[in-house]
């Protein structure tokens, strides 16, 4: 199933029955309104009358001739209009001007000021002018108020200035003593401090000890460089010649194994750390006496210039390879015994020896040395927790000497600043000074008051009784839960409106369903809302195409059930349908009432077989329907109208009566209507306009449905059609229209009625 998103029509008829809704609270809407005017006219009355002046002011301010930002008095920023304002329109100001004109005494409030000047604008036009705007309840205030304002300012602004100057310079030389006091204090706690913790000496003594970590980490890595050295000498020193190699290789790799080592200590003396001022040796590969200097904060060492670059060992080494070069060409030429071969061979032999020497003194020279940074290695350790504690010392002493200095620095400050305040006020005899002077009326209204106005009362009256008027009567209906009218019942419940009867007197409905042999006269339009009612459920079968048993219900007591019963069971009779009338409801029945005959023995000795069928039943008439009244009130009768007693009396019915109508009890609170769901065919809901509430319509909606009912449709009873909203709705059933009709032709008599 769709559902359809097109927006919903406008509805002129909708509109207007919502208009009309207004029309039954007219009474109550022009009362509201008749209230809202005398709300207006009291106000009026009892409103004190208010006068307004509007004044023109000069303002001038002169800046204070020593300007100091510290000092706002002196200081005129951007912000000076909104401060003069703020200043000018202050409470204090306004209670002088209002004492100067006697307004007030001299104990009072602002509050007391409130109640005689309501309201005081203050409006910068430019720079220089202001308008004043006074409104009071007196004639004379606003003539006046504004030039006392302007005098009072004066009158205070130098009175103000005055105690300020004189306070400024007392709490400033206060303030001023206070930090020399401070400053004397400061400078005795830095003397304290520098005598009492050998400051000096310790950063003297700090200073010599300052290169002891230095020199501690540099003595360490060059003792592990040392020491990677000495590894791989013994290394070297331990390495075999090799088993395999023959007498001739075996002297090279000797020598092979001695140039490694030399060359580890030559690099090592390469390596040798220079410090500012001190003297390297000549031996190892600076050749000759170099000195350490400092050249804008950089190190250089300079050496001579004929130092010779060239390691000694070296050399010996290039001349060896030479003379194995000379053996090996001139083996070829001479023998081995040859002088020649002798001279070579004896060259070599004392060249290695002087090799070998060389690696004897620098191994000896390397030893040495690992001894001796060994030992100054242990020195400096000693050493270093003496370092320790004199830059504890003289870190601690330097923080709480450089928190005293700073300490005095800021009192020095603070000190200048005072300084510089106390000769700003002492020579600025006038500060940030406002000249303002009152240049007279733009404006008086003090004979008319500008406050009530007659107007304005009128239209809040007018206004406040409109809203009451509409207001009102909207809410109640908002609040209204009763159900009112046939389509907004039918889109609540889902279940069509069959008809409706108008606000009758009891007597002439009840004179409906009587005989016209005992005197019934009932105008016409009665009679049609039955046979409309009629109708309607002819043309509402249930699924079985059935409509023959008929029961009328409510959902509460009192909303016409019985009246609409007896009267539907005579709009069946007069259209020629055997009909019969049955009263199930055993408990508060009242059909022998409305019909006028005895009600024994009646439903309930019918139920308990005491009575025949015969005996039960009464006939209104010749022409009448039959009528089972409910008899006597006997406990538990009730009970078998749901069993099988009941059952087969209503099939027994429907074979001798053409249309059978129950007049059964309300549904809440009771079980028979929805006992009875299982042997009608479908059930009329009757419910009282404006008096059932629309909640208790749903829910006998709702009971009836859950026993499978079928609804013919519900009847709205008395509908007062003398309210304009439902004469509008349901025109057609009143009783005008069918005085016309009377008027231009008399009905004929119906089944024997007189109409």
């Amino acid at each position: 199933m769709s559902i359809s998103s097109e927006k919903p029509k406008f509805d002129p008829l909708k509109l207007i029955s919502q208009a009309l809704s207004y029309v039954k609270h007219v009474r109550l809407m022009l009362l509201m309104l008749a209230a809202g005017l005398m709300v207006g006219m009291i106000v009026y009355m009892f409103t004190t009358p208010s006068y307004r002046s509007t004044a023109v002011l000069s303002m001038h301010g002169f800046g204070a001739p020593m300007v100091d930002r510290d000092v706002p008095e002196t200081y005129q920023t951007t912000t000076f209009q909104r401060s003069f304002l703020t200043r000018f329109n202050s409470a204090p100001i306004q209670l002088a001007a209002a004492k100067r004109m006697g307004l007030v005494g001299e104990s009072a409030t602002s509050e007391d000021l409130r109640s005689i000047i309501p309201s005081l604008l203050l409006v910068p036009t430019d720079a220089r002018t202001l308008e004043m705007t006074v409104v009071a309840h007196n004639p004379e205030t606003v003539r006046g108020f504004a030039q006392a304002m302007v005098e009072a300012y004066r009158e205070v602004q130098h009175q103000s200035y005055e105690e300020y100057r004189d306070e400024a310079l007392r709490r400033y030389t206060e303030q001023v003593d206070r930090l020399e006091a401070e400053i004397s204090e400061t400078i005795s706690s830095l003397s304290s401090v520098e005598r009492d913790q050998n400051l000096t000496e310790a950063m003297l003594e700090q200073q010599s000890l300052f290169d002891i970590p230095k020199q501690l980490i540099q003595t360490r890595e060059r003792l592990a460089r040392m020491k990677d050295i000495k590894v791989l000498l013994t290394n070297l020193e331990s390495k075999p010649e090799g088993e395999d190699a023959d007498a001739a290789s075996g002297p090279v790799n000797r020598f092979s194994n001695m140039m490694s080592l030399l060359s580890l200590l030559a690099n090592f003396e390469n390596d040798t750390d220079v410090t500012v001022g001190d003297v390297v040796s000549t031996t190892g590969p600076l050749r000759g006496t170099v000195k350490a200097v400092n050249s804008e904060g950089t190190n250089h060492i300079v050496a001579p210039a004929d130092v010779d670059s060239i390691e000694p060992w070296r050399k010996l080494e290039k001349e060896r390879r030479i003379l194995i070069s000379e053996i090996q060409q001139n083996a070829s030429i001479y023998q081995p015994g040859h002088r020649v071969m002798k001279d070579l061979t004896q060259k070599l032999t004392d060249t290695e020896r002087a090799l070998e020497t060389e690696f004897r003194v620098l191994r000896q020279k390397f030893d040495l040395n690992f001894t001796a940074l060994e030992e100054k290695e242990k020195q400096l350790q000693a050493r270093l927790p003496e370092y320790h504690a004199i830059s504890e010392q003289v870190g601690k002493s330097s923080h709480v000497y450089s928190t005293i200095e700073a300490k005095q620095k800021m009192w020095d400050g603070a000190r200048a600043r005072l300084a510089q305040k106390l000769a700003t006020v002492t020579f600025a005899e006038e500060f940030d000074w406002v000249e303002l002077r009152f240049k007279g009326l733009v404006s008086l209204r003090d004979e008319v008051p500008i406050s009530p106005n007659k107007f304005k009362a009128a239209i809040i009256g007018l206004a406040i009784g409109l809203a009451g008027a509409f207001g009102l009567p909207t809410a109640l209906n908002l609040l209204n839960t009763t159900a009112s009218t046939v389509p907004q019942l039918e889109q609540l419940t889902g279940i069509e409106g069959i008809g409706i009867v108008p606000l009758t007197s009891k007597s002439l409905l009840e004179d409906v369903a009587r005989s016209p042999a005992q005197g019934a006269s009932v105008p016409n339009y009665l009679l049609e809302c039955f046979r409309v009612i009629r109708a309607n459920i002819v043309m509402h079968p249930n699924r079985r195409n059935r409509s023959q048993i008929v029961l009328v219900t409510s959902a509460r007591p009192q909303e016409g059930k019985t009246t609409q019963a007896t009267n539907l069971a005579w709009a069946f009779q007069s259209m020629g349908e055997k009909t019969l009338l049955l009263d199930c409801d055993l408990r508060r029945g009242r059909v022998h009432g409305v019909v006028g005959i005895d009600k024994a023995p009646g439903m309930t000795r019918l139920l308990l077989g005491e009575c025949s069928l015969e005996d039960a039943i009464h006939s209104t008439g010749p022409n009448g329907f039959d009528v089972i009244p409910r008899g006597p009130v006997i406990a538990g009768t009730t009970e078998l109208l749901c069993q099988d007693v009941f059952l087969n009396m209503l099939e027994h019915f429907r074979k001798t009566y053409d249309r059978i109508v129950i007049d059964a009890p309300p549904v809440l609170g009771l079980s028979e209507s929805s006992s009875l769901q299982k042997v009608v065919d479908g059930t009329v809901l009757v419910v009282r306009a404006e008096v059932t509430g629309r909640k208790d319509v749903m829910d006998s909606i709702n009971i009836l449905r859950r026993s499978q009912a079928h609804f013919f449709g519900f009847v709205l009873n008395a509908v007062d059609l003398s309210k304009l909203g439902n004469y509008y709705n349901y025109y057609y059933y009143s009783a005008p229209y069918y005085d016309q009709m009377e008027s231009e032709e008399q009905p004929r008599p119906l089944a024997g009625v007189r109409s």
